[in-house]
């Protein structure tokens, strides 16, 4: 019976082959287009599951203790973790990471040959490390790989990089400018993707000797704690337990700074730790951000999951509505059936068949519109996507599912609305084209309100990522070349940065300890004359450094050239002006003390007009700038230079030698300062990149329908074009009467799109704190956008139908 159905399956195809062609494409689209959306959401949601008891995992987060504002962050202090274990017998077990300062890693082979490399994926580990993270290791033993200090781990690419092919296990290295060496117990197999950190050295915990000096401190927040959970154990219940930990721990820890601890955290709503479950560290932590690597955000993944839906949905709405639309040529049939006394269930089975045909060719088809866009999507997601991975053994569920599902789906209602017709009725010719048509008339109102917003999306977005490379910053970032790990130079930064000022193509050079672009340090400062203590964004520049990027002074002056002064002195900005109650001009001469060090106080010289420390998600923070000389908190870990942008590359050249003429044997490294500026929203650009792709698929989709309903329009009413034309209507005439109930539609799915369209886009313009309006302008081009494409679409088989001779159509009559 089964070979039966198929074989009148595929025979109604061949015979209505052209409106089958015009589903199978629909359809096939559709189908890749979900494929591909499917192996991204798979991957995201397959974030760090595959580590051992990854239900009973958790990391703790913890109020973000160094933000005016408050909030939660992933970072907490030492000894918070061994205190968890000894006080809540619900805790299994602990671990720690920290994350060190990048380093300088060298191998000595003993030939005089020395490799060095300046890493920046280093990790320091508690010995139980592989108990909580699956990370199968090829040289080395797990339990006892970090169990003393001076041990690395190395990745796979690492140990290559320095050993080649020989073994790497008992090598030594040598790390940091103290080189302190370390020998390696272990090297990891090829890291997975899915997983919410990685790395290229893993030492052990205590050879970062700031964990020892700091092990007591409760507000040196430099390590991520994880703890696994006895089974059983109410994790929100638990949490509630953490509570009393600020005031017996945390206030202590205070005093001895001479700081009321109520006082420091009035504006944050108390200091609490939060447990996280480790399987949400990756999509969950875009606000509280992952101290150990990138995040994903659960957003996008319901963002390009609804895209999904809605392009799959198209490609269902064109099937149904060709469907439907040609029920006048099937009802005959099934009257015909229906008097020779078929039942009704086969009929209905026998219509759901033809559905699952067509989806099955359908998916065949797509497997080629996969494999076409895999390379595309995967580069504007920033994943490997490998065929094979597509599929994998999902495959083998999801696949048949899709096309059974789809397939039952977009015949279902074909189907029990074809069967449900009176066979007398139909075969008098009669059947229910009104309910019919307002049907078909709802499903392209549909289709037209998903393609706007799909356009509106894309212009918005795109709308913002243009506003975020333009809007002004408060300072230059073009031609910007910024020499990294400067502090590597030591003493010698300063013949660095005399001899690259003078270089041909720069025009200033600068020292500082960082510049615009990432997180800044942020410590408490206070007025002289007054108890209020408030966390201030924090960086150390020398006197070129306004020049250099092209910064406004508000108030006051910069820092002078060879002014010793300068050093008991101090910048700030403008928010940092209104934080401590000045205008900036009152701001200068006024005293502000660094709680760290009240003994030496900083004179006011002058106020920076704000300027962007991160990217326009965030606030201008409060800041405060020392001189460079003064090394309060840390090294001036760069050089940036000013530079005219011709011959770069000879440019660099003659940086790197200088560089290597001063010190031997750190690698030299640049950037510069747009792109680092430019990746701040690689996330964005993806989003835009994938709406750009499947708006211009769910278009296709659209079209493709259009081409379908209106050549079965223009057939349908060949007989009224005649009679029309007989009576003197124009051909014109005729194109905008086929046309014009398009149009309609059009505009009915346009008032329905926009205030969805305008919810939805609102809500992701939510994250940034500086953004564009969603200008009315944006709706009028995406239902032009539309129109056009509609009317162009329609118009050739509009335009045949309207000089069709009514003479051969009224004869045929």
């Amino acid at each position: 019976m089964l070979r039966n159905y198929v074989i009148i399956a595929l025979r109604n195809l061949h015979r209505n082959r052209y409106f089958a062609a015009i589903n199978i494409l629909g359809l096939a689209i559709g189908l890749g287009s979900c494929i591909l959306i499917f192996s991204y959401v798979k991957h995201e949601l397959s974030y760090d599951k595959d580590h051992p008891h990854a239900d009973r995992t958790y990391r703790v987060n913890q109020t973000a203790i160094w933000t005016p504002t408050g909030g939660i962050m992933s970072s907490t202090s030492p000894p918070l973790a061994y205190t968890l274990k000894s006080e809540f017998p619900e805790v299994e077990d602990i671990t720690r990471i920290n994350t060190p300062m990048p380093q300088i890693v060298r191998y000595d082979a003993g030939d005089g040959e020395v490799k060095a490399f300046y890493e920046t994926e280093i990790l320091a580990a508690d010995s139980n490390f592989f108990s909580f993270f699956n990370f199968p290791l090829i040289e080395g033993d797990p339990e006892t790989a970090l169990y003393s200090a001076n041990k690395v781990v190395l990745s796979e690419e690492a140990a290559r990089k320095f050993f080649g092919d020989e073994p790497a296990l008992g090598k030594t290295l040598l790390i940091g400018d103290d080189r302190i060496p370390i020998e390696v117990s272990g090297v990891t197999a090829k890291q997975p993707k899915n997983v919410h950190f990685h790395f290229d050295y893993l030492v052990s915990m205590y050879t970062n000797p700031a964990i020892r000096e700091f092990e007591w401190s409760w507000i040196w927040t430099q390590v991520v704690t994880y703890v696994r959970l006895k089974p059983g154990t109410d994790a929100a219940a638990l949490e509630k337990k953490f509570e009393p930990l600020a005031t017996r721990y945390i206030a202590p820890t205070f005093a001895r700074f001479g700081i009321a601890y109520e006082d420091f955290i009035r504006d944050k709503d108390g200091w609490n730790f939060y447990l996280q479950p480790l399987r949400d560290v990756h999509l969950y932590s875009f606000r509280t951000g992952n101290r150990l690597g990138p995040t994903g955000d659960i957003r996008y993944v319901y963002i390009f999951t609804a895209v999904g839906v809605f392009v799959m949905l198209l490609a269902i709405i064109n099937f149904v509505n060709l469907s439907t639309a040609r029920a006048g040529s099937r009802g005959k049939e099934i009257g015909v059936k229906k008097v020779l006394g078929a039942r009704r269930h086969a009929m209905v089975t026998q219509f759901q068949m033809e559905s699952i045909v067509v989806t099955l060719l359908a998916g065949v088809i797509s497997l080629g519109i996969v494999e076409l866009l895999r390379l595309a999507v995967a580069r504007g997601l920033g994943l490997e996507i490998p065929f094979l991975s597509v599929w994998g053994a999902d495959a083998l569920w999801f696949f048949p599912l899709l096309v059974l599902g789809v397939g039952m789906l977009a015949g279902a209602y074909p189907a029990f609305y074809l069967t449900n017709m009176e066979p007398v009725r139909v075969l008098k010719g009669k059947t229910a084209g009104q309910r019919r048509s307002r049907l078909r008339s709802a499903l392209v109102v549909a289709q037209f309100a998903i393609a706007i917003g799909f356009i509106v999306a894309t212009i918005i977005v795109y709308q913002q990522l243009d506003y975020v490379k333009r809007v002004d910053l408060g300072f230059n970032q073009e031609n910007v070349l910024v020499v990294n790990h400067a502090d590597k130079l030591g003493e010698r930064i300063d013949i660095f940065r005399e001899k690259a000022a003078n270089m041909d193509g720069v025009v200033s050079a600068s020292i500082a300890m960082d510049v615009p672009g990432s997180v800044p340090l942020e410590d408490i400062f206070m007025r002289e004359g007054s108890d209020e203590k408030y966390p201030v964004a924090l960086m150390q520049i020398d006197e070129y450094f306004v020049q250099t990027l092209d910064m406004e002074i508000a108030a006051g002056m910069s820092f002078a050239e060879n002014d010793e002064s300068d050093k008991n002195k101090c910048l700030i900005n403008e928010t940092a002006a209104r934080l401590f109650g000045w205008e900036p001009e009152e701001a200068i001469g006024q005293t502000i003390i660094y709680v760290g060090d009240e003994m030496r106080p900083k004179e006011v010289k002058g106020v920076i007009r704000d300027f962007h420390f991160e990217s326009l998600r965030a606030n201008i923070p409060p800041a405060i700038f020392y001189h460079s000389d003064t090394k309060t908190w840390n090294n001036n870990r760069i050089v940036a230079l000013k530079i005219t942008g011709q011959s770069v590359s000879r440019l660099v050249a003659d940086l790197q030698e200088i560089w290597n003429d001063l010190i031997h044997d750190a690698p030299f490294e640049y950037t510069f300062l747009r792109e680092e500026w430019i990746q701040k929203y690689q996330q964005d650009e993806k989003l835009g990149g994938m709406f750009t792709l499947f708006t211009c698929l769910s278009l296709l989709i659209a079209m493709i329908g259009m081409v379908g309903l209106v050549t079965y329009s223009a057939e349908q009413r060949r007989k009224e074009i005649g009679i029309r034309k007989s009576l003197g209507a124009s051909a014109t005439q005729m194109v905008l009467l086929l046309n014009g109930n398009f149009t309609k539609l059009i505009l009915i799915s346009f008032a329905i799109a926009i205030p969805l369209s305008w919810y939805a886009m609102h809500q992701w313009l939510e994250q940034f704190t500086y953004k564009v309006g969603i200008s009315p302008w944006v709706y009028g081009i995406a239902g032009a956008t539309i129109i056009v494409l509609t009317w162009i679409t329609v118009g050739y088989q509009s335009i045949r139908a309207a000089l069709t001779n009514p003479a051969e159509v009224l004869k045929e009559e």
